[in-house]
């Protein structure tokens, strides 16, 4: 039973240390992830939520059957399972629901960005970029803008948004009247 504890233990310790170094190395690389094509992988949790529930499961187990070696193989388990279940979902309620909230919710698409009233902040030259800078949903956001027209637009100019194209805005002036 001690070799299936430390097992368990093991693999999650290292499936953390795998996690942590691949999710960096392809950070940096600017990997956003695999295109797996019709392959659809579901689960209900994050797999770090299950990794955390086995490591601790597995850490447990084994620090209790070192220490209590006369304490029922039944009685561990259930302890250890119970205590890595409670961690994996106060990880998940407490750190990887609201994180993942808060993905969804940061930026907006690019489709409802058109017809957005922004403001230059940096002038828009002829047939050249600038800066204009815009509020959704309460955050301000600065971009690269181009005239749909190539005319410059000056600096304070009020602007809408037409389209994106590689992350260029191309605005028009508003006429003020």
């Amino acid at each position: 039973m001690l070799m299936f504890f430390q097992v368990c233990f093991i693999v999650g310790v290292g499936l953390t240390i795998l996690s942590f170094v691949f999710g960096s190395l392809f950070d940096f690389l600017g990997v956003d992830g695999i295109d797996l094509g019709s392959l659809d992988i579901s689960l209900p949790l994050s797999p770090m939520v299950y990794i955390l529930g086995t490591t601790t499961f597995g850490g447990l187990g084994w620090i209790l059957h070192i220490i209590f070696p006369n304490c029922p193989s039944f009685l561990v388990i259930v302890i250890s399972l119970s205590v890595g279940i409670f961690t994996a979902g106060l990880f998940y309620k407490g750190i990887i629901s609201p994180l993942h909230k808060a993905e969804n919710t940061s930026a907006p698409d690019q489709e409802e960005l058109i017809g957005v009233i922004a403001m230059v902040v940096e002038k828009i030259p002829e047939n050249g970029f600038g800066e204009i800078s815009y509020v959704v949903n309460g955050n301000t956001y600065i971009a690269p803008a181009k005239s749909t027209d190539n005319t410059p637009i000056e600096k304070q100019a009020d602007v809408s948004i037409c389209w994106i194209e590689e992350y260029v805005f191309y605005v028009s002036k508003l006429d003020k009247e």
